[in-house]
């Protein structure tokens, strides 16, 4: 009986997480199994898993997004935008299931797709908010040393990466960092809005 009970405990804590959504904190590796050694691509910060299984410190995620026409190397976050989900080797076989597709205003068709893969269960937290809030003040902090900090919203999502690339140098963040910014900037330009 004690048995049972024992590993139906393990059973229900491995998968208590099972159809949760997280956000990644860091830039993860992500693999296309869950003995993967070698990172077959990688998920960008602030960005939305599903978890499907949990197992061995590893986790089996579905990463949906969209995908460009004729590239097959990079999950966006929305149609038309260079807001990066997750980039992928081009060599990797993820599982990618199409769920439509469509185009956008200058006639580029894009797929709405779900990606299976695995990553550790490190770094993925339930509360978005305090990771903007995090990348928030990590920007103004330190992009407001040479000027005043432009507003969110001043800038396209197409327009931040560029800005900040220009001047990140210039600054005490790491490239984890710059990441992390750089993703809240996109999310929340003045052409997407995130709240």
């Amino acid at each position: 009986m004690i048995k049972s009970l024992m590993i139906g405990f393990i059973f229900l804590s491995g998968s208590l997480f099972a159809s949760e959504s997280v956000y990644s904190s860091s830039v993860k590796d992500i693999f296309t199994s869950p003995d993967g050694k070698r990172s077959e691509g990688r998920l960008l910060p602030t960005s939305e898993v599903k978890i499907l299984e949990k197992k061995d410190g590893k986790v089996k995620v579905e990463i949906e997004g969209f995908m460009k026409d004729g590239v097959s190397s990079a999950v966006y976050f929305t149609t038309g935008k260079r807001i990066l989900t997750a980039g992928l080797s081009k060599k990797a076989k993820f599982d990618i299931r199409t769920i439509s597709t469509s185009k956008d205003k200058d006639g580029v068709e894009w797929s709405k797709v779900v990606l299976t893969a695995y990553t550790t269960d490190d770094n993925l937290t339930k509360d978005l908010s305090s990771l903007y809030k995090s990348a928030e003040a990590m920007y103004k902090d330190n992009c407001s040393i040479c000027h005043p900090a432009h507003p969110n919203n001043e800038y396209t999502s197409n327009q931040w990466p560029s800005m900040i690339k220009s001047m990140s140098n210039r600054t005490a963040m790491t490239k984890e960092d710059v990441y992390l910014v750089t993703q809240f900037l996109q999310k929340h330009s003045k052409d997407i809005g995130e709240k």
